[in-house]
Parts: C-alpha cells; sequence; structure tokens
C-alpha cells in the first residue's frame, strides 16, 4: 500500500468517524433509540475503489478509532455490532462489484450488501448482542423481525442509495496518479 493510499483510507476514516459521531437521527416509524447514521457510507466508497479489503479497513479503523474516541453512546458492544453490520455491507458488496465493475453489477453489490447486513445483524442480535447488552431473549425474535430486521434494511438502503449517487462525482479521489 503505498503512502497515497494510505492517506486516503485516512480521510476515508475520518469521515465515516465525523458522520458516526455528528449525523445521526430516527427513521419513523421505528423506535428513536434506532437511529440512522451515514457513516458507512465511507467504507462503501473504499470498498468500490479498492475492493472489500479496502472497505472492510475503514470500517475497522473506523469502528476502533470511533470507539476510543467517543464516537458511539454504546459503547464497545455497539461497536462491534456496528462493525459486525458495516463490515458484512462492504464485504458482500465489495465482493460482487469486484466480479464485473459495472453500473448494473453496482446496484447488484449494493442490494445484497444491503440484504446480507440486514440478515447477519438479525442473526448477531438474536444470538449475540441482545444477550450481551441483557436484553430478555422473550419476544426478542419478534423485536428482530418486526423491527431490527426492517430498520437495517432502511439503514442500509439509505446509505447503498448516497453511495451509488456520489461514488462517479468522488471517483477521482481514489484513482492512482503516475
Amino acid at each position: 500500500m503505498n503512502t497515497k493510499k494510505l492517506v486516503r483510507i485516512a480521510v476515508l476514516t475520518a469521515a465515516a468517524i465525523l458522520l458516526m459521531h455528528t449525523i445521526f437521527f430516527p427513521i419513523p416509524p421505528f423506535p428513536n433509540f434506532l437511529t440512522y447514521d451515514p457513516g458507512d457510507i465511507p467504507g462503501l466508497l473504499a470498498t468500490f475503489a479498492w475492493g472489500p479489503l479496502g472497505g472492510l479497513l475503514v470500517q475497522f479503523l473506523k469502528c476502533t478509532l470511533g470507539y476510543f474516541l467517543g464516537a458511539s453512546k454504546a459503547g464497545a458492544i455497539g461497536m462491534a455490532a456496528n462493525f459486525v453490520s458495516g463490515g458484512t455491507m462492504v464485504l458482500i458488496a465489495g465482493m460482487v462489484y469486484q466480479q464485473h465493475k459495472t453500473l448494473k453489477r453496482a446496484i447488484l453489490a449494493l442490494v445484497c450488501g444491503a440484504v446480507a447486513a440486514a440478515l447477519i445483524m438479525a442473526l448477531a442480535n438474536y444470538f449475540v448482542f441482545f444477550p450481551l447488552w441483557g436484553f430478555p431473549t422473550t419476544g426478542a425474535l419478534t423485536l428482530i423481525v418486526k423491527v431490527v430486521f426492517p430498520f437495517n434494511l432502511v439503514k442500509y438502503s439509505i446509505s447503498s442509495l448516497v453511495t451509488f449517487l456520489i461514488y462517479k462525482r468522488t471517483k477521482r479521489f481514489f484513482v492512482e496518479e503516475a
């Protein structure tokens, strides 16, 4: 990895932390404790530019540094959940897009990534994160099916749409100069 790419990854990581920490809001009709933040968009930009490992690196750095900088009120468990969901999104989207970098493939990649992240988080919340938070298992499955899964699907659909709209305009930032 060259210096220019490292700087670009650092800039995307800083942007991700700032977006996660400063812009968040509830999405009606979901409960107010579930909020959307655009902090995964820089990871998606990185995965489109450099493949799934670039996106995972931005997501990992965002969550790790974000935790130490106090960017999340959910603490270590929340940041771990953020990495699992965002990491799934960029990994799947990157693997699909990397095969054929076309407009149709980009759309397919974002759809696959959003669905995969929502599914993985449904399972991870039920089996890992809800128990770690001490959330009672009674009623958890209903909450996941009726609230958490749809929320994550909407959340990653919004991030996908924004990424789709801005990637071409920001692509020159990622291109290596000779």
